[in-house]
């Protein structure tokens, strides 16, 4: 009896503490966890039952409410995302899909896929066929403005996995796949004008079956990275044909086999958030770099696109240009110059200086993206080329420029202000007169 009463005070304090160390922790911050990343807005209070699971807003509102009553909340979370992704064979983030052999999809795709989309912005076929005419015409202008300053134009269609593998969508997706496809359009728009292009869609359609690794991992929704040496040697070889330089080669290193994916290879795993890692087939990393490179041309590259591009920055391709310019969704500014990294394009004073150092600007863009053409691009470039005739705009421009310059910088910007302060007059006037007078000294050196 003594024993069996020992035995239950043991059990009783074990329960106890596994109770009260979740509040423990809240109260005392025994151990330190880096915060989850919340979505912006207060959350509503949730309904935590277990009917509710399935809707849109349940894992914002769970996060909100653990993190409010419990000091564990991270494992928590994480605990409860794999349960529902083990057990019941769902994901908790609502931008991803389950697919058929735990294919995973972004749920933007799908919606393209599906038609979703282009109701959404079209209303029917009609009018996005026009929009996409429309478009068309504008970019023929667009490429001769980019002639007449020496500059080609390159339009690159990347395919999305719900195109190349349809069959493995979710169910509901796959029954309703639309048979309009906008991509298809544009590419026949631009075949019929002669706009310069490569239709990746039609390539990887031709070539799933036949490749030894598949174009897209389970785990991710951009190409894969055992995919980039051919769409990298792809790019350079039509950037080649179009200009007439003489560029180097796409080589690929070596390609050793590993599960230990790329980051573009475990983007949705990463989103997902769960408590262990998915198991993973192994696949190629790929080492790509330049080769055949003594006397061969580096032209400058201006490109405008999604999160394609950015799969490569990084791999050898953007080494082959003297200066390149990411404007990602025309946007934000990635650059091979630090001068211009992680500017916005809208106050980039020099954005018509590199449009205008450009050799080469090349778009790229999937299929949803299509939906708002280039962002605005041509918009931009004519802008731009019209900005550049009228001499007062470009004085203004550097002054913004050089007035955003002094605010990135903290030392300078700090003493911006404290002379602000001794002269009793505005930051942003103390910042306009720094700017004026630099400029002043640029025009005596120039003098």
């Amino acid at each position: 009896m003594k024993q069996s009463s020992v035995i239950k005070t043991v059990l009783f304090t074990l329960t106890a503490l596994l109770l009260f160390a979740p509040m423990a922790q809240e109260r005392f911050k025994v151990f330190s966890f880096k915060p989850l990343e919340e979505e912006s807005g207060a959350a509503p209070k949730p309904n935590l039952t277990f009917k509710s699971y399935r809707t849109a807003q349940y894992q914002t509102q769970l996060e909100s409410y653990v993190g409010e009553h419990f000091g564990f909340r991270e494992p928590l979370i994480r605990t409860y995302n794999q349960f529902v992704y083990s057990g019941l064979h769902s994901v908790t983030n609502q931008h991803i899909k389950r697919g058929l052999n735990d294919e995973l999809y972004l749920k933007m795709y799908l919606d393209e896929a599906s038609g979703n989309t282009l109701v959404k912005t079209y209303f029917n076929v009609e009018n996005a066929k026009a929009a996409a005419q429309y478009n068309v015409d504008e970019t023929l202008r667009l490429i001769d403005t980019l002639h007449s300053h020496g500059t080609e134009f390159l339009f690159i269609f990347a395919p999305t996995k719900t195109a190349v593998y349809p069959e493995q969508m979710p169910h509901y997706y796959r029954n309703h796949i639309q048979e309009f496809s906008l991509e298809e359009y544009y590419i026949e728009l631009f075949k019929e004008k002669g706009i310069p292009h490569i239709d990746f869609l039609s390539q990887f359609k031709a070539m799933r079956d036949t490749v030894t690794y598949p174009l897209y991992t389970r785990t991710g929704t951009h190409w894969a990275a055992s995919t980039l040496p051919f769409v990298t040697d792809s790019i350079m070889r039509k950037i080649a044909s179009i200009t007439g330089y003489d560029l180097p080669r796409i080589c690929c290193l070596d390609a050793p086999l590993s599960t230990d994916y790329t980051e573009q290879d475990s983007e949705l795993e990463v989103k997902m958030n769960l408590l262990w890692p998915l198991e993973k087939p192994a696949l190629p990393r790929p080492e790509i770099t330049l080769c055949d490179t003594a006397g061969k041309v580096r032209p400058n590259l201006l490109a405008v696109g999604d999160s394609h591009f950015g799969t490569l920055i990084g791999t050898g391709f953007t080494e082959a240009f003297a200066h390149w310019d990411f404007w990602e969704y025309n946007k934000t500014s990635i650059s091979s110059n630090p001068v211009y990294n992680f500017a916005q394009v809208s106050e980039l004073a020099d954005a018509y200086k590199i449009l205008e150092d450009a050799d080469i600007m090349m778009a790229v863009f999937t299929a949803p993206m299509l939906y708002n053409y280039m962002f605005g691009f041509t918009d931009s470039a004519f802008g731009l080329y019209e900005y550049a005739r009228c001499d007062s705009c470009k004085r203004e421009g550097r002054i913004r420029w050089l007035m955003h310059s002094i605010t990135s910088d903290p030392d300078w910007f700090d003493a911006v202000v404290k002379q602000a302060e001794e002269k009793g007059i505005s930051v942003e006037q103390a910042l306009r007169g720094n700017a004026e007078y630099l400029i002043y000294v640029e025009e005596q050196g120039e003098n």
